[in-house]
């Protein structure tokens, strides 16, 4: 007796089943995906986190050094002054992969998180937020700010880190971390984060410039041209780099479009904070602001707070 085969219509059938039961579970599929990357950056940072706190409580209670150099061309980062207490380097590595197309290998593991080092490294008590499209996104503009880790350069190469663009005044600087019991919020002072550098791009440009803007010029080493300054939002739709930002040839912050520059409020980052817990929260509410203490009228920020 001969079998039945399928027919036309019944193989169209069971196919545009298969292709919306596709249709649904592949966004899902993508959703679990992210969440999977965004728990293993929140266990990366958590452990970051807690490694420069084990530091801190072994140095006087005081956080390691963002930066420091000799002046004969010896220098460490901060990752790796913490590295004895997590003595992991797969945790110094984004899952969303490296946010920059950096060539250098040597600096491959570094170009996932950041900090924010002290403004004194630039002689000045404390960063003001400029005016550019993505801080007016924020509603920053004449913030201030500031960061934990210190900084440390001497000799003729003190410019080393301290602005790629030229040289900050002074040939030493002697920039010391905060200590956690000098902070006046801990569990509120944001200390390593999401970003495209480990510095959060706020050794590369000139005061006024640290936060909101994309600079072409120098992607095969340092990718701060990439980077967007400070956290990098890298969930949620926000963008996760300067890419595109900026017109044809180059150019700078001031000429991105103000409608594109507010995707900045869209993204989500993860941040750990001095206490040791991690938390993941949108740009706004990171760069969220509050009246001074030293003159209520000008806004300072509650995660990079100004002592």
């Amino acid at each position: 007796m001969r079998q039945k085969g399928f027919t036309l219509i019944e193989l169209l059938v069971v196919i545009a089943i298969i292709a919306i039961l596709a249709a649904i579970l592949f966004p899902v599929f993508a959703q679990a995906k992210e969440a999977a990357k965004k728990s293993a950056e929140v266990s990366n940072i958590k452990q970051l986190n807690l490694a420069a706190v084990m530091y801190s409580a072994d140095n006087d209670d005081t956080f390691p050094l963002a930066w420091w150099n000799d002046g004969a061309g010896t220098g460490q980062i901060w990752h790796f002054v913490i590295w004895p207490y997590t003595k992991n380097y797969d945790i110094f590595k984004t899952p969303q992969g490296k946010p920059n197309p950096v060539t250098n290998a040597v600096w491959d593991i570094v170009w996932s998180y950041g900090t924010i080092p002290v403004a004194m490294h630039k002689n000045i008590p404390y960063y003001t937020v400029g005016n550019w499209p993505i801080t007016r996104a924020l509603g920053v503009v004449g913030y201030r700010m500031d960061g934990v880790f210190g900084f440390a350069t001497a000799g003729p190469h003190a410019a080393w880190g301290t602005g790629w663009w030229g040289r900050w005044p002074g040939d030493v600087v002697q920039a010391p971390s905060k200590s956690q019991s000098a902070l006046r919020d801990v569990a509120n002072q944001a200390l390593i984060f999401s970003a495209g550098e480990p510095m959060g791009d706020f050794t590369t440009f000139a005061p006024g410039t640290e936060l909101g803007v994309c600079v072409a010029g120098r992607s095969t080493y340092n990718p701060g041209s990439n980077s967007l300054a400070g956290i990098t939002p890298r969930w949620n739709g926000g963008p996760r780099s300067c890419n595109g930002w900026r017109e044809a040839g180059g150019g700078g912050s001031a000429s991105i479009p103000d409608s594109y520059a507010a995707k900045i409020r869209e993204g989500q980052a993860v941040i750990g904070f001095a206490d040791g817990h991690v938390s993941s929260m949108g740009a706004p509410k990171a760069y969220e602001g509050a009246p001074c203490d030293a003159d209520p009228t000008v806004q300072c920020m509650v995660r990079f707070q100004v002592n």
